[in-house]
């Protein structure tokens, strides 16, 4: 089988984009694959805030997008407020400015105590500007205060897999997976990718072909799967007669199904 050697992320470009957005991050040398992060839309009114403010303090892990203009007014309004800063910086880094973005995460963070939102937002941040490992430590810190943050999960499990840690990127993506809310489809995706770097290039399929299930159409997920099958195939190359006997290809311990949020189990 081909050795499958897949970067998690372009320094260019990071997949923690829009709901509709996606961002392609490439192997050394072609093909191309695409993962992403979704997020689903939703605001909430907050009633300690002046009434043009919108502001939703149940989103506390930052999975809803909001637009740049109020997250700014709510943080005019409210700078002293740890979790409205986190959310002025992820709209923000989301809108391309990631220096400003790090300002106000600097401010946010030493509030007292930080929040989950915080710490996620400052390793998506790392992860843009390609500096994994600052991007795992702050993931973890987010994973510590609050275990339930999905977000920061996966934030952790790309910032593995781009430094190769293939099976601890893998539980992570698992967890995330596992306790996602909103759109299943990017993490699922990305752990899919996760699965066919260490060969499971089977129960990476599995998941690929679920995720056409529920979004029918998408040419991303149709390249990837294309990819993963072509690792399958046999190749034409047929290597000079060996003058000793080849070591028997290393068997893969099983791995266990993966469970979704819904409590539907692959693989």
């Amino acid at each position: 089988m081909a050795n499958l050697r897949i970067l998690t992320l372009a320094v260019s470009s990071l997949a923690l984009l829009t709901a509709c957005g996606t961002s392609s991050t490439v192997e050394p040398t072609s093909p191309e694959f695409t993962r992403q992060q979704s997020i689903v839309p939703s605001t909430m009114v907050d009633s300690n805030t002046p009434s043009n403010v919108v502001v939703d303090r149940n989103d506390i892990y930052g999975a809803n997008r909001e637009s740049l203009s109020s997250a700014k007014s709510a943080f005019e309004q409210n700078k002293d407020d740890g979790f409205v800063a986190a959310r002025y910086a992820k709209a923000l880094r989301e809108a391309g400015k990631l220096s400003e973005a790090e300002g106000v995460l600097r401010g946010a963070l030493s509030s007292s105590p930080p929040s989950t939102l915080a710490y996620t937002e400052m390793g998506a941040i790392k992860l843009e500007q390609g500096s994994v490992k600052e991007a795992e430590n702050y993931a973890r810190k987010a994973t510590k205060v609050d275990a339930n943050n999905f977000r920061a999960w996966h934030v952790l499990a790309i910032a593995l897999d781009a430094q190769e840690k293939h099976e601890d990127a893998e539980t992570a993506f698992r967890k995330a997976l596992a306790i996602w809310k909103g759109d299943t489809t990017p993490v699922m995706n990305n752990l899919a990718l996760n699965l066919a770097a260490q060969g499971y290039t089977d129960q990476a399929l599995q998941l690929l072909n679920k995720i056409k299930e529920k979004a029918p159409g998408r040419t991303d997920i149709e390249r990837n799967i294309r990819i993963i099958r072509t690792l399958n195939e046999p190749s034409d190359y047929k290597p000079a007669k060996a003058t000793t006997k080849p070591a028997a290809p290393k068997k893969l311990p099983p791995r266990p199904p993966i469970a979704l949020p819904d409590g539907e189990k692959v693989g």
